[in-house]
């Protein structure tokens, strides 16, 4: 490094620096940077605070280098050459030592001291910027936790520059849009918008240019694949110094199917860096009656006035307009400089806000400290030193307001999660509903109502009343009341007719009005005053189901409070809707159940005599004339084939009514397996031999247990017609193997077999695996043997492959259970 020694103009400097010393020290005492003139070598030849370990004098003489750590070393003394060699000021960061403890980060500029074209000196300004990189370390972990708690509530963000047209997506918006890849700049974002759609978006964000106001707005946006997707966008437009809007930023939210995630905005980057500004001092010095005497560039640009415009001027001056934090009136002879002059006590970190000339507000944090230069029994002056915390309040309240918007989307969420499991808690919505109320008070609201219409589309003296409020006696009388206004309800009925929402917030200072619907006569009209509320019609597929009220005594609802209360109302009435359905639908089932058993029973009064009568009719035609045996021998025959089907078919409606009503019992009873099913195939020695079936059988000598006889023969009896059925003209195999506590009985057919997909439903009431018109029958069969089966404590399966046959297994137990009794079927599912 290049060194520049003493000489007589260096010496004259310092010898005149001596001399104004106690004046420059007064003055900058106070300041909160270090204030250091060195020689071009680094010596020490002014410094504006003690050290607290020596005095000022002792600091004199001593190197600067002394109190810079060994890494920051290098980078001051190629400052210091760069400003003796140039004459043009210089900029370093250090760490140092000054006081006793961690060294600390500071922000040194380095300007010239001149005489005859040479620099003689150097004036060091260090300002401590620890704090601010400690802070601009926070905001960034504080951005990082706010994106993260953005991304959690499933909301995607968008920014457009609208300078350079570069539009930025986030993954969440690629998600919602359903692409692979963000387009890069607006008219990308255009094609992605429903084609009906795209004038009213093109509108909404160019009036956003023009206005600065970014409208919420609800469109459509079309995915690659064709679906469909509602999203609710909301934004801002940011604006540069002249006003001009430069930057369009915001974010858009799925609300397809309105599973509302907790719902916050993420603030850009960008936005993030705007919020920190350079903490650069403005130092004030006022006399001793106030009046300020001079200042400094910086508190110029602070407080947007010249140093004309400011000397002169006292703290009491009410052109100051100075607020607290609170918003309210900060009086001049509070500010800390008047403070400190009145007491000689200095004031620190006071936070204030000043509007400058053009009505700008900004935000300082005051440091004052007295002056004496007349002796120490009153001040003589004050130096007062602020700087601009603006950035940083701005970042608090954003910070404050996204964490707000997050915890009000997670209330949210929660609150419709839970509301949701209580209404599929249980069929009895209306039950239900007590709790579902109860659940929104006082975490959402201080009253919560739902009233639902009577049969009659009215709210007559029995409909159905749901309230939740912070007063049981309230609760009780609000349901006497309402139960006695009936029809007088017409406020609410006309709301609930026309489908209208309606949401009312009275301004602080108004008249808080009495609850919808309640007349202002009743006695309870006075307890029943809200500043706030919400009516949601609920409706259900045009159907008017009631109303869901909502109250709040003190505070006043907002957006997503009204987007709750219409989010609720749907889930409500879409609840209400499923309920009656699904008790439309038992009645159905049950009246069809009702008609199966009637008409089985009807059909079966006529049916058995009339066998009778055809089995007379054929025994008399056998030995007789020839006309009988050749003519009507055959055509009685087959009419009695015909009436044993229609006997079979009934039988089987009377099995589905029987086990779909729960009246189907079994009769368990000791008898051999084999025998039994012996004695069911000689039954249908006359159709095996119609359907060309050769049998074959595989079975012990004996296999004995406790079954339904009437039940176990309707399994065998199914079984093998279903294989003449689908198997005719090929060998039917019956097998039956006999464990101790089991027996599993094999129906096999070399028929046209069973697709994988429809195995499982063949077991269905109604269902079958071929067309109807080719193999008659209800489709019952199987569904009786199986459920035959369960209740015998056994199972059904098949094992098939189509053109390769079907083999059919019953598996029971040797001990049915004694005088078992079906349960009623459920109905299928929708």
């Amino acid at each position: 490094m290049s060194t520049l020694r003493a000489t007589e103009p260096s010496c004259s400097v310092f010898t005149e620096l001596e001399r104004v010393s106690p004046f420059l020290f007064s003055l900058l005492e106070n300041s909160p940077d270090y204030v250091t003139m060195i020689s071009p070598e680094g010596i020490i030849r002014f410094i504006n605070r003690t050290h607290p370990r020596y005095a000022m004098i002792g600091l004199i003489g001593r190197s600067v280098f002394s109190y810079l750590a060994p890494e920051s070393q290098e980078v001051a003394r190629a400052c210091f050459r760069r400003v003796v060699e140039t004459g043009e000021p210089g900029f370093f960061e250090a760490l140092a030592r000054v006081t006793p403890g961690e060294p600390r980060r500071y922000a040194t500029r380095v300007g010239p001291v001149q005489r005859n074209g040479r620099v003689v000196a150097l004036t060091l300004i260090a300002s401590d910027v620890t704090e601010r990189v400690a802070m601009e370390q926070r905001l960034r972990e504080q951005r990082d936790t706010l994106e993260f708690a953005a991304a959690a509530t499933g909301l995607g963000l968008w920014h457009l520059d609208v300078r350079t047209r570069e539009l930025v997506w986030d993954d969440e918006m690629i998600r919602i849009h359903g692409r692979g890849l963000a387009p890069t700049d607006y008219t990308g974002v255009l094609e992605c918008i429903h084609p009906d759609d795209r004038a009213r978006v093109d509108a909404n964000v160019h009036g956003s240019l023009t206005s600065g106001t970014f409208q919420d707005i609800e469109y459509r946006v079309v995915r690659p694949d064709g679906g469909l997707v509602w999203v609710l966008a909301r934004g801002k437009a940011l604006r540069d110094e002249d006003g001009r809007v430069t930057r369009l930023l915001g974010g858009v939210l799925d609300i397809s199917e309105r599973k509302r995630n907790e719902e916050a905005l993420r603030v850009s980057e960008e936005r993030y860096r705007t919020s920190i500004a350079a903490l650069e001092e403005g130092i004030v010095l006022q006399s001793r009656d106030g009046t300020i005497h001079t200042c400094n560039a910086s508190a110029e640009r602070l407080l947007g006035l010249t140093k004309d415009q400011m000397l002169g001027r006292t703290s009491l001056d009410p052109r100051w307009r100075t607020i607290h934090e609170d918003g309210s009136p900060f009086p001049g002879d509070t500010h800390p400089s008047s403070t400190t002059l009145a007491s000689g006590e200095p004031q620190s970190g006071v936070i204030m806000g000043v509007h400058k000339p053009d009505g700008q507000l900004t935000w300082i944090s005051v440091n004052s400290r007295p002056l004496y230069l007349a002796g120490p029994q009153q001040p003589s002056a004050v130096v007062t030193s602020f700087f601009d915390i603006t950035a940083r309040k701005h970042a608090e309240a954003e910070n404050e307001r996204l964490l707000r918007v997050e915890r009000a989307a997670r209330r949210r969420a929660v609150l419709l999660s839970e509301t949701s499991k209580l209404l599929a808690a249980s069929l009895d919505v209306i039950a239900s509903l007590d709790e579902v109320v109860r659940h929104f008070v006082p975490e959402a609201a201080d009253l919560a109502v739902v009233e639902l219409l009577d049969e009659h589309g009215k709210f007559g003296p029995a409909h159905p009343v749901a309230i939740a409020g912070d007063d049981a006696e309230l609760e009780a009388r609000y349901h006497e009341l309402s139960r006695r206004l009936g029809e007088g309800h017409g406020e609410l009925l006309g709301l609930v007719r026309h489908g209208e929402v309606r949401f009312t917030v009275v301004e602080i200072d108004g008249e808080t009005p009495v609850l919808p619907g309640v007349p202002k006569g009743e006695r309870l009209a006075e307890r029943l005053r809200y500043r706030s509320t919400v009516l949601v019609p609920l409706t259900a597929r045009t159907e008017r189901l009631g109303v869901l009220l909502l109250g709040a005594r003190t505070r006043a609802f907002d957006a997503d409070d009204l987007a709750l209360a219409e989010e609720l109302g749907l889930r409500i009435a879409q609840a209400l809707d499923v309920a009656r359905l699904y008790g439309e639908m038992q009645i159905a089932l049950h009246k069809r159940d009702e008609f199966i058993a009637v008409a089985s029973h009807e059909l079966r009064t006529p049916l058995t005599p009339l066998m009778l009568q055809l089995g007379r009719l054929e025994q008399l035609c056998r030995g007789r004339s020839e006309l009988a045996t050749s003519v009507a021998a055959p055509k009685i025959h087959r009419v009695v084939r015909q009436t044993e089907r229609l006997h079979r078919l009934i039988e089987e409606l009377l099995d589905v009514s029987q086990i779909t009503s729960g009246r189907f019992s079994l009769e368990p009873e000791a008898l051999d397996l084999v025998a039994l099913v012996r004695e069911t195939i000689d039954g249908f020695a006359e159709r095996l031999e119609r359907a060309g079936c050769a049998l074959r059988l595989e079975m012990p000598a004996r296999v004995e247990g406790r079954w339904d006889r009437a039940r176990l023969e309707q399994i065998v009896s199914n079984l093998l017609a279903n294989a003449m059925k689908y198997g005719a003209g090929k060998p039917i195999d019956i097998g039956l193997t006999a464990k101790p506590d089991s027996v599993l009985l094999s129906v096999r057919d070399r028929g046209i077999g069973i697709s994988p997909k429809d195995q499982a439903r063949v077991f269905q009431r109604f269902e079958r695996a071929v067309s109807e018109r080719h193999y008659g029958g209800f489709g019952l069969g199987l569904w009786v043997t199986r459920h035959v089966a369960e209740a015998m404590g056994g199972s059904v399966s098949v094992e098939s492959a189509p053109d390769v046959g079907s083999t059919f297994r019953v598996n029971l137990p040797r001990q049915a259970p004694t005088a078992a009794v079906a349960q009623p079927v459920a109905p299928p599912p929708p």
